[in-house]
């Protein structure tokens, strides 16, 4: 086995233990029934985890790009570890919302922040799609595998236990495997150049903010990614509301297969076709879902426009990061992309609560539908100019 290889199965293993987050609505249905609490009060440690999660992803990418992702990703293991274990000790509103909207929170950051840029660095530009693909997906992976272990544990040691012993699972597997987490002695030609026009050396925060490119994938996460939570959150109600059926719940593991697996085919297709060409089909799978979701053809419409919502919301994932190394480069790429993540929480946290909003007012989702469509349309014309931006560079 290779290094570079190396890296890459332990970058997976710690992004499949970050992935317990998908897991969050077991850990709230054991809260729920156990120990009594409100869904509001379940809801609201994961409602945090996503504002603080994106947030320190400034913090995560700088901190790896100052002082290695080996140190970040300890920290990650160690906190995250801590976290749930916390969660399990305390066993409140208060406790869980801090432990695992809070500390989990920055911990998660720090670990996914380090994972991808290492990764990639040792792979070469032709491979870059098809590894990112690849350590992405362990993280999608996530509600295929968690979900059923935490209920598992749930119905056989209860709530606080269940906490314990994930977080001492995830404490082991991320410490052990940050060993493995290391930067190649020189590129070796893999760090291609960067489109910007500033050498790493002179990077300067501000600069990339500035930047078009960055302020045109800020759009494409912040509306894609609020499509894509919309949705996520609300199938088991679409479901039921909309097509009159009661088996929503097997929509989120249909989703959870399709978003995990199309990060890989994600990452291949951008080897291929380039990431520009991966997002246009990507957004053209969003409006047909939504379309689909319109039409009133019944439930095998409810089950392919959700197969296409998984395939479009998982690719999408993988164009970004490729995207981010093409303009921006490696160097600082941990800072680079953490800042535009914060797109997940400032605008993509805002697609669930304004779903709930028009779904109790209307009572249907069909203008969540014309959402989705025209944020897609939007995206389509960010795409364009992007690709007007890579022309412009590669001719420099």
């Amino acid at each position: 086995m290779t290094k570079g290889i190396q890296v890459a199965v332990a970058g997976s293993i710690i992004n499949f233990s970050i992935g317990i987050f998908y897991a969050w609505s077991v850990f709230a249905d054991g809260l729920i029934k156990e120990l009594g609490w409100s869904t509001a009060e379940a809801m609201l440690p994961y409602t945090l985890e996503v504002l603080i999660f994106s947030l320190a992803m400034i913090l995560g990418g700088r901190f790896q790009d100052r002082y290695g992702p080996r140190l970040g990703t300890l920290f990650s293991g160690i906190f995250i570890g801590l976290g749930f274990i916390l969660c399990g000790i305390t066993a409140s509103p208060v406790g869980v919302a801090l432990s695992f909207g809070v500390i989990f929170a920055v911990a998660a950051a720090f670990g996914y922040s380090a994972v991808t840029p290492t990764v990639i660095k040792w792979f070469p530009p032709a491979k870059r799609g098809l590894i990112t693909g690849i350590v992405l997906m362990s993280l999608g992976s996530g509600a295929l595998i968690w979900a059923p272990v935490v209920n598992y544990l749930l119905e056989h040691t209860g709530i606080v236990n269940a906490f314990i012993f994930c977080g001492s699972f995830i404490l082991l597997a991320i410490t052990i495997s940050s060993r493995y987490i290391d930067v190649p002695a020189s590129d070796d030609g893999n760090n291609s150049r960067a489109y910007h026009h500033f050498p790493p050396k002179d990077f300067v925060l501000a600069q990339t903010i500035k930047a078009p490119a960055f302020k045109l994938l800020w759009a494409l996460i912040g509306l894609t990614s609020g499509v894509g939570m919309m949705f996520i959150g609300h199938l088991v109600q679409i479901a039921d509301i909309n097509f009159q059926v009661g088996w929503g719940y097997l929509l989120v593991s249909l989703f959870a297969i399709t978003n995990a697996s199309s990060r890989l085919l994600g990452g291949v297709i951008c080897d291929r076709i380039g990431y520009i060409g991966a997002m246009n089909g990507a957004l053209l799978l969003m409006i047909a879902s939504m379309l689909l979701f319109l039409s009133g053809l019944g439930w095998p419409a409810l089950i392919l426009g959700t197969f296409f919502l998984g395939l479009s919301y998982g690719s999408l994932y993988t164009c970004y990061p490729n995207a981010v190394a093409d303009f921006f480069g490696l160097d600082n790429f941990g800072i680079s992309y953490g800042m535009l993540i914060t797109a997940l929480g400032v605008v993509g946290s805002l697609g669930p609560m304004v779903s709930a909003f028009l779904v109790e007012r209307t009572a249907s989702y069909n203008y969540s539908f014309l959402i989705g469509i025209t944020a897609a349309l939007c995206c389509f014309m960010l795409v364009a100019r992007l690709k007007q931006l890579v022309k412009l560079n590669s001719s420099l």
